[in-house]
C-alpha cells in the first residue's frame, strides 16, 4: 500500500499512531491534509454557485441606442427572465464607435456573472475585421453564452424617392453617380458593407452617410435626408407599415412574417445577394462556466419559447436562433473568419 493510501486508512480509523508508524513525516501529513481539504471545498463550489446565483441585479449592456432593434429583443427578454426566475435584469444602452464602447466596457468588467453584453456581428465580428485597433480583443476578452436571434436585413427607401424595385435603383443611381445617399449605422457596420456590396453588384455609386445607430438613421430616411438604407427589420418596421418608408426587398433566403408582401432579393433576380446577422449574449472572459451554463439555459429556453417567438421574434421581423449555446463559441470563431475574408475582398470600398 502507498504512503498516501496508508495515511487515508489511518485517518479513517482515527489512529494517529498508525500514521506515524507508517513513516509519514509531519510535513507530508500537512501537505496531504491541505490537498484533501481543497479538493473537498472545490467539490462543493459548483452546486453552491448554481443554487445562489444571482444575488443582485444582472446588467445586460447594449451597444446601440435605446429604441433600436437590439432593444426590441433584450427588453422583453429581461422582463421574461424576471417573471420566470425572479431576478432583476437591467438593460443599459452604451452606443457608439460601432459597438466598441459597450464591448470595451463589458470586456473590462469583473467576471462575476453580473455584467453581460448583447453582442452582435457588429462588435464581435465586423469591428475586428474593419478596425486596425480596438480597445478589446473579440477573440480573447469574452466568453460565449448563447445566441438570442438571427435576422435578414431589409432594403428600404424614402417613399418620395422614385424607386420601387432594384432595377429602379440601378437606373436612377446610374444616371447621376453619387447623387443618391444611403444611411448606415456606422463605418464598417453590416449595413455599410451590405450597401457597398449591392452598389458593386449593380455597378452604381452612392454617397455613404454613417450614423451612430438605427434610430437616427431611420429618422433621417423618413425625413428624406437620405434616400436609401438597409437594416434589420425592427427599426423601420412601423414606418413601413404606415407608408413613411418603402420596403424594396429582404436580403435573406425567405420572406419574413412581419412583412409577408416584401419579396426576397432572390425573387427580385439577385439570389447571390444576402445580408444576414445575429444578436447573442457574451460575458467577460473568466466568468464562471457554471454561471454561463445556467444563464445560457435560462435565456435559450425563453428565446425558443412560443410566446417569445410570436411576440418578439416574428413581430419584429427576426428569425429564431438556430445556433445552440453549446455551439455558440464555435459559431463566433467562424463568423469572425467569414467577415474578415469579406472585408479583405471589399478592399477600399468600405473605407469611403
Amino acid at each position: 500500500m502507498s504512503q498516501t493510501g496508508r495515511f487515508t486508512e489511518c485517518i479513517s480509523t482515527q489512529d494517529l499512531r498508525c500514521v506515524i508508524q507508517g513513516g509519514l513525516t509531519k510535513s507530508r501529513i500537512l501537505f496531504i491534509l491541505i490537498v484533501s481539504s481543497l479538493g473537498y471545498l472545490l467539490s462543493l463550489a459548483t452546486p453552491v454557485l448554481a443554487d445562489t446565483w444571482p444575488i443582485k441585479p444582472i446588467k445586460i449592456v447594449v451597444p446601440f441606442p435605446a429604441g433600436g432593434p437590439a432593444d426590441s429583443l433584450v427588453r422583453p427578454l429581461a422582463e421574461a427572465l424576471n417573471k420566470k426566475h425572479g431576478y432583476t435584469v437591467i438593460v443599459e444602452n452604451k452606443p457608439g464607435a460601432n459597438a466598441a464602447i459597450a464591448s470595451q466596457f463589458v470586456a473590462k468588467s469583473a467576471p462575476d456573472g453580473y455584467t453581460f453584453l448583447l453582442g452582435s456581428d457588429a462588435g464581435l465580428s465586423l469591428a475586428p475585421a474593419t478596425q486596425k485597433t480596438l480597445p478589446y480583443d473579440a477573440a480573447k476578452d469574452f466568453a460565449a453564452v448563447t445566441m438570442v436571434a438571427q435576422f435578414s436585413q431589409v432594403l428600404t427607401v424614402n417613399p418620395n424617392f422614385p424607386v420601387k424595385t432594384i432595377q429602379d435603383l440601378q437606373v436612377v443611381a446610374s444616371k447621376a453617380p453619387n447623387s443618391v445617399s444611403y444611411a448606415s449605422i456606422g463605418f464598417g457596420s453590416q449595413s455599410h458593407i451590405a450597401l457597398e456590396t449591392l452598389s458593386k453588384a449593380l455597378n452604381i455609386k452612392m454617397i455613404h452617410v454613417p450614423y451612430t445607430g438605427a434610430p437616427p438613421a431611420t429618422t433621417d430616411l423618413v425625413a428624406g435626408n437620405v434616400q436609401v438604407m438597409i437594416s434589420t427589420v425592427a427599426g423601420p418596421l412601423p414606418f413601413i407599415k404606415s407608408g413613411k418608408v418603402r420596403a424594396i426587398g429582404i436580403a435573406g433566403p425567405e420572406r419574413i412574417k412581419s412583412l409577408p408582401n416584401v419579396p426576397t432579393f432572390a425573387e427580385l433576380g439577385m439570389p447571390q445577394f444576402e445580408s444576414r446577422g445575429w444578436f447573442g449574449i457574451v460575458a467577460p472572459a473568466r466568468t464562471s462556466p457554471d454561471i454561463i451554463r445556467v444563464f445560457s439555459r435560462q435565456v435559450w429556453e425563453i428565446t425558443q419559447s412560443e410566446e417569445y417567438t410570436s411576440k418578439v421574434i416574428d413581430f419584429f421581423g427576426f428569425d429564431v436562433a438556430k445556433v445552440s449555446p453549446q455551439n455558440f463559441k464555435e459559431f463566433l470563431i467562424k463568423d469572425r473568419a467569414k467577415w474578415k475574408e469579406l472585408v479583405v475582398q471589399m478592399g477600399d470600398a468600405i473605407n469611403n
